[in-house]
């Protein structure tokens, strides 16, 4: 049984209308939701401050109130961060059947490999993503049949 992705569907949108349930309204389109600049208004948690009990209490307050936080002061460096948003875009625009081979098992429990989720729904609308979980620490458990080997440089970054 072939599965369908989010790419699969949008590929074939081209010509045909979106499916209302999933177009989001103007003011929660990416263009206007998505950060720009260093004036944010999610929360930020430091990493370098030496309190470990506030930090962890910083994030379970973000986790909860916002469902997301930034980190600053973390230490990974930027040349890193920019290397790995750019494989995992070109992951994510390779064709459909390279993805499918590292798929997540149909009925795995694993969050493991390349999936689609339907997420819940907000304000009447659907939430539909593609996603790639794979297991990064430590080096034991890392199993690399979810690791693709496409494009090249993703297992170095």
């Amino acid at each position: 049984m072939k599965v369908l992705r989010v790419q699969t569907i949008a590929s074939k949108s081209k010509d045909a209308a979106i499916p209302v349930m999933f177009v989001r309204g103007e003011t929660e389109q990416p263009g206007i939701t998505t950060v720009q600049g260093v004036n944010l208004e999610v929360p930020i948690i430091d990493f370098s401050d030496p309190d470990e009990g506030k930090v962890m209490h910083e994030i379970l307050e973000a986790s909860r109130d916002w469902g997301m936080f930034q980190i600053v002061n973390h230490e990974i460096p930027s040349d890193v961060i920019r290397k790995l948003q750019s494989v995992g875009k070109m992951f994510f625009e390779l064709p459909q059947e390279e993805k499918e081979l590292i798929a997540k098992p149909a009925g795995s429990d694993s969050i493991e490999g390349y999936g689609t989720k339907l997420q819940k729904e907000v304000n009447g609308k659907k939430g539909w993503v593609d996603h790639l979980f794979h297991t990064v620490w430590p080096p034991s458990s890392i199993d690399y049949r979810y690791w693709p080997k496409n494009p090249p440089s993703y297992r170095l970054v």
